[in-house]
């Protein structure tokens, strides 16, 4: 609850300033009106272009794969760059009328204008100091024209005709009526113009400065171009000469690079041509002069034939040895008793004479069990063994004049096969170099050819698969000034000014304000409060409190006193003797101010001629006094009446104030609300401390109506009256309560 109302009446002083943040508010508003009013419209334009993804795009056809084989991947922001790139804004240029910007000049503001124009603007400059300056021209109802300052002053050139140039220092202008328009509609010609000229780097230059070409996602192949300006056909057309310049530019780019590679190509096919004719001419006599057909296929046949050669030498060695060995066995006598044959060979007529040779000689063998060596029978088979013996011998011979002879021909053959793997390595060498140089020629020729078929296909290709997917629209309506937003902002700095204003017043005036902060900064105790239009109940509750406090005896004085004049004592004084005459006190005010003296007696003249009380409030004024005789007469005053209220001088003007609150049994020191200084409460701590003053209370006067009789609490539920159920009504007693 503390917290609830410590938030209340931090607010009370920004609830009082209502009417100045009203106030505030509204002037806020107006000078927003009067932003929007002399600030020219901005219109801007939206333009999308769609690029072209090679990879999952339009062109991943293999219809047209090859028709961009010579772009690169698209890169966004380098298209965006591309873009925003003061070639391709010149080339755009080039097909909208932008050198010359004309505005009509008004009182409050100017205004563009583009294809509502009702003259011509012409130029032929020289002097390139004439480019990229306002120039002002009044149109006269005669139809001349004149050049003008800024303020309206002829500048020193002769008045012109429309339709007729006028010399300038290094160039000629001309101003002609737009026939076109002027048909059509129905202009004023006549009036103030100001004539911007631009050059050619000026304009690109204020183009990029209203241009923003920026990606919508980094993974979305697609640009935004925002252009901005006061004429909304103008950031139209701009925005839709750009994205077409684009397009068209990325065609031409494209079949220029494809027309220039098929002319490499050419050259490049001629020079690899001739290089592959001499290659090939240079193997072909290679291989006739060293007699080569398939080197490899060669080899193997070489090889295979040596293999075989060389198995033939071996059998006929074999059968060489056979055949000696048979020799040696036939020569060596006796020799079927004795060993048998442990050789062999391939011969079979040789292999059939020995069988039949050892058929006689078992035969020989069956005879001698029969018959003598001498017998005719033995005899004859003896005569057959050797006949055959004979043979086998000439056959032996035979055998080995056709081995020999077979030999020596295997040997001759060998060797000539041989002979051709003698520098093989060198030959080989020496082949595969300029087979390999061929093919080089032909892989690069074959290459060649290709791309040239792709280059001439590209060239002949007027594509583009990036495309326009928005063009740009002429806006309806200005996007700056942002009527809304300016009032919106404008009428929340206002507020917030006034804010400001209000409690940086608090602050600095340093007053006081209340309860919290009489406690803060002063160590008397506070007797209560006179609230703003409830005083008469406030001066009720006063003096009840009083009478709590058991300080309202008979005779007691009382002194009201402030540190400055207008903090409402004498009125304080004057209430609460009112009030406590009520009661059928007899009550004394006396006030110790020169001014206060009408319908009052002076103390002295009451005192010496001793007047019958007949009023139960008797008003009085001290003329002159001194310490001494201001306690006597307070002394008397007290046998004479139940109450004396003295209305002391300001104690921070005169001492007297302070004398009467020393006499006083109770002092009550008033502070008054937004108008007593924080500095004054410790005024009276010092008094308090300085003449031993006692019993002193504080009274704040003029708090805030929506305070309760102590200053605690803070809100209409605290005062003395019955909340109404109607909202206006409601409304009503809020705006009574926190606002007077």
């Amino acid at each position: 609850m503390s917290g609830f109302q410590a938030i209340k009446r931090q607010l009370l002083p920004l609830i009082k300033g209502l009417p100045i943040i009203i106030g505030f508010f509204v002037g806020a508003l107006y000078l927003a009106r009067q932003v929007v009013n002399y600030t020219p419209n901005t219109y801007q334009t939206i333009a999308r272009i769609k690029l072209d993804n090679q990879k999952y795009g339009f062109s991943n056809n293999s219809l047209y794969s090859d028709f961009d084989v010579f772009s690169t991947e698209n890169k966004i922001q380098a298209e965006a760059a591309v873009l925003n790139s003061p070639l391709l804004i010149g080339m755009a240029l080039d097909s909208v009328d932008f050198s010359v910007s004309l505005f009509r000049k008004g009182k409050v503001k100017n205004t563009m204008l583009y294809d509502d124009s009702p003259i011509i603007i012409s130029y032929d400059f020289v002097n390139a100091d004439l480019y990229n300056k306002d120039y002002f021209i009044r149109i006269t109802d005669n139809h001349t024209f004149l050049l003008i300052d800024e303020d309206g002053e002829p500048l020193p050139f002769p008045e012109t005709a429309l339709g007729e140039g006028l010399l300038l220092d290094g160039g000629v202008l001309k101003i002609e009526k737009n026939e076109a328009i002027l048909a059509q509609r129905e202009l004023q010609l006549s009036g103030e113009y100001i004539v911007h000229i631009f050059s050619k780097d000026g304009l690109i230059g204020d183009v990029t400065d209203r241009l923003d070409i920026v990606e919508v996602d980094k993974e979305l192949p697609i640009i935004r171009v925002v252009y901005k300006d006061q004429h909304p056909n103008k950031v139209a057309d701009l925005a839709n000469a750009l994205c077409k310049t684009y397009i068209s530019d990325y065609v031409t780019t494209k079949r220029q690079a494809a027309e220039q590679t098929v002319e490499f190509i050419d050259q490049k096919l001629i020079e690899v041509q001739d290089e592959l004719h001499k290659t090939e001419i240079a193997l072909e006599q290679y291989k006739a002069v060293n007699g080569v057909v398939n080197t490899r296929q060669e080899t193997e046949t070489g090889l295979r034939q040596i293999s075989n050669l060389e198995v033939q030498l071996i059998n006929l060695e074999m059968n060489e040895t056979a055949v000696l060995e048979l020799e040696e066995y036939i020569s060596g006598g006796d020799y079927f008793n004795e060993r048998s044959i442990n050789f062999g060979f391939g011969d079979l007529l040789m292999t059939e004479l020995v069988k039949k040779l050892k058929l006689w000689q078992d035969e020989r063998i069956d005879l001698l069990v029969k018959y003598t060596p001498e017998s005719s029978e033995v005899q004859s088979v003896d005569q057959k063994i050797e006949e055959l013996k004979k043979y086998i011998v000439e056959a032996i011979k035979r055998n080995k004049v056709e081995i020999m002879t077979k030999k020596k021909e295997i040997e001759k053959s060998l060797g000539l096969v041989s002979k051709q793997f003698d520098g093989l390595s060198t030959r080989e060498k020496e082949l595969r170099i300029l087979e390999r140089n061929f093919s080089i020629q032909e892989q690069v020729y074959n290459f060649l050819s290709q791309k040239k078929i792709e280059a001439s296909i590209a060239a002949s290709a007027n594509l583009a698969f990036h495309r326009i997917i928005q063009e740009a629209k002429a806006p309806t309506k200005p996007v700056a000034p942002n009527k809304t937003l300016i009032t919106f902002v404008a009428g929340l700095f206002g507020i917030i000014l006034a804010v400001a204003f209000i409690y940086l017043r608090k602050y600095a005036r340093a007053k006081v304000t209340g309860r919290q902060d009489i406690e803060r900064h002063s160590d008397l105790p506070l007797l209560g409060l006179i609230r703003n239009g409830n005083a008469d109940s406030d001066f009720l509750g006063l003096a009840k409190t009083l009478q709590l406090k058991g300080q309202l005896n008979k005779g007691t004085i009382l002194a009201i006193s402030s540190t400055i004049d207008g903090e409402g004592k004498t009125y304080i004084a004057n209430h609460l003797a009112a009030c406590l005459s009520n009661t059928d006190m007899r009550i004394a005010i006396v006030s110790m101010e020169a001014e206060d003296i009408h319908n009052s007696n002076e103390l002295n003249d009451f005192l010496t001629t001793k007047q019958t009380i007949t009023d139960s409030l008797t008003h009085l004024h001290i003329a002159n006094t001194n310490a001494l005789d201001l306690s006597a007469k307070l002394s008397l005053l007290k046998e004479q009446f139940d109450l004396v209220i003295i209305d002391t001088v300001a104690s921070g003007i005169a001492i007297d104030g302070i004398e009467a609150m020393k006499l006083a049994d109770i002092s009550l020191y008033v502070i008054r609300s937004n108008k007593t200084s924080i500095d004054y409460l410790s005024h009276a701590d010092r008094l308090v401390e300085e003449y031993q003053l006692e019993n002193v209370q504080l009274i704040l006067n003029d708090a805030h109506k929506a305070s309760n009789y102590s200053g605690n609490f803070v809100g209409t539920r605290f005062r003395q009256q019955s909340i109404p159920g109607s909202i206006k009504l409601k409304i009503s007693t809020y705006l009574n309560t926190y606002l007077r």
